[in-house]
């Protein structure tokens, strides 16, 4: 399936191209200091070569490293030239030349569909084109569930992510959709993957039934698939509980760092008003 996109032009490309190489320089500097690093969503699928510069567009690189490694990463980014982004949590940036947007590193130490990251760094990656890469399975699981995990919506770019992914399994793509079901097992994410996959069209036959939710999962399933359908602002806020009724907590009571650099405070009173900022960030989004 192909998705036509407005602004795939030259400047696209640039773009593309200046996020690659900031992701690469911040990669090579990190591996010096033994921190590893890989790419998630657009840099990982641009630096495999499935998309090529200016044809899907970034407007940063996103980033994961060990939740271990965070601190001594975030101190290579600064003696990159790279500053903590206002009212953003994870991401930096570094002025680009000229009147061009800034360079922009979001950084993250975790995915909302795995409750272990170190399990990635552990068992799912594998040697890519420059460095060490995300396995086209967890690549896969990744890009179908995150827009629904963090926006509350699937988008015609995460489907035509999730196609390109799984057409460049090897061979017959029989292991590629076996280690998916493999791992959505373990994740329990049947019910978050069902809606790009009923869509694509890609797997069949027992692939297809391993990753059909079962059971009580169908009721999760609906919720995901009602947001696949037209996103929903309290879906948003919902499906990440669902998932993982853990990240509950965080929610309502970020840690300092987190609060500090997204409000600039983290007094008791900034933690007083984070429920009403949420009620507002949720009300705005209706």
């Amino acid at each position: 399936m192909g998705v036509n996109r407005p602004g795939s032009d030259g400047s696209a490309a640039a773009r593309d191209i200046l996020l690659l190489s900031a992701f690469e320089e911040a990669r090579t500097a990190a591996a010096a200091a033994g921190v590893e690093v890989i790419a998630l969503k657009g840099a990982a699928l641009l630096e495999l070569g499935l998309y090529a510069p200016g044809e899907r567009g970034m407007t940063d690189a996103d980033v994961l490293v060990r939740p271990a490694a965070l601190k001594k990463f975030e101190e290579i980014l600064a003696g990159l030239g790279y500053l903590p982004m206002p009212n953003s949590a994870d991401a930096w940036y570094k002025p680009a030349p000229g009147e061009a947007p800034p360079v922009v590193l979001d950084v993250h130490t975790g995915l909302w569909h795995i409750k272990n990251t170190d399990e990635l760094f552990d068992w799912g990656l594998e040697p890519g084109p420059s460095g060490l890469a995300l396995n086209l399975a967890d690549l896969f699981l990744h890009a179908a569930v995150h827009p629904l995990l963090h926006h509350g919506e699937l988008t015609p770019r995460a489907l035509e992510d999730c196609a390109r992914i799984a057409r460049s399994a090897p061979g017959d793509g029989s292991k590629f959709w076996a280690l998916c079901a493999r791992k959505a097992e373990v994740y329990g994410l049947r019910p978050a993957v069902w809606p790009a996959l009923s869509r694509l069209g890609l797997a069949e036959g027992p692939a297809l039934e391993a990753l059909r939710p079962r059971g009580a999962e169908k009721i999760k399933a609906a919720l995901f698939e009602k947001a696949a359908r037209k996103h929903s602002a309290a879906l948003e806020y919902l499906l990440p509980v669902l998932q993982r009724p853990a990240l509950l907590a965080g929610y309502a009571v970020p840690d300092e760092r987190f609060m500090l650099r997204r409000y600039g405070s983290a007094g008791a009173a900034a933690y007083a008003l984070r429920p009403l900022r949420l009620l507002l960030s949720l009300l705005g989004r209706r």
